[in-house]
């Protein structure tokens, strides 16, 4: 019975001694677009294989230094891709963007039978290894 206490009381203060990433509280924002001309951006949750999808991801750092990686989820669950950067914060702590992108080749037989990328995607934002916000999206024709 002591044991079950004491290991009760050590999960307890551990649980709550190790402070998330970014407080509930904090303010962030994830933008997806595609960039029409080269140059500007259409901002969209819709997008076809062969053309670059585009992740902005901003945030106020709560630390020196942050650990941020976009997690890009395929329609069968599986992760496609990961992109991982380290953000230093300034002081004050000013506004930071995470920009990644993700390109989608497609094969001729995949648009006449339909691609493997079409369908729901997801994009998962990991701060500090904990996991902040899903994005979701769409790839299809």
């Amino acid at each position: 019975m002591k044991r079950f206490i004491v290991l009760l009381l050590f999960l307890i203060f551990f649980n709550f001694s190790v402070s998330p990433s970014l407080s509930a509280n904090s303010s962030y924002s994830i933008v997806m677009y595609r960039l029409k001309d080269g140059r500007t951006k259409e901002i969209s949750e819709n997008f076809t294989p062969d053309e670059k999808i585009y992740a902005e991801f901003t945030f106020l750092p709560e630390e020196k230094e942050m650990g941020v990686q976009f997690r890009w989820i395929n329609p069968t669950g599986n992760k496609h891709q990961v992109d991982f950067e380290i953000v230093r914060s300034t002081m004050p702590p000013e506004k930071r963007t995470v920009l990644y992108w993700m390109f989608l080749q497609s094969r001729f037989l995949h648009k006449i039978v339909g691609s493997r990328f079409f369908g729901p995607w997801r994009l998962e934002i990991w701060v500090n290894s904990r996991h902040l916000t899903d994005k979701m999206f769409k790839v299809g024709n």
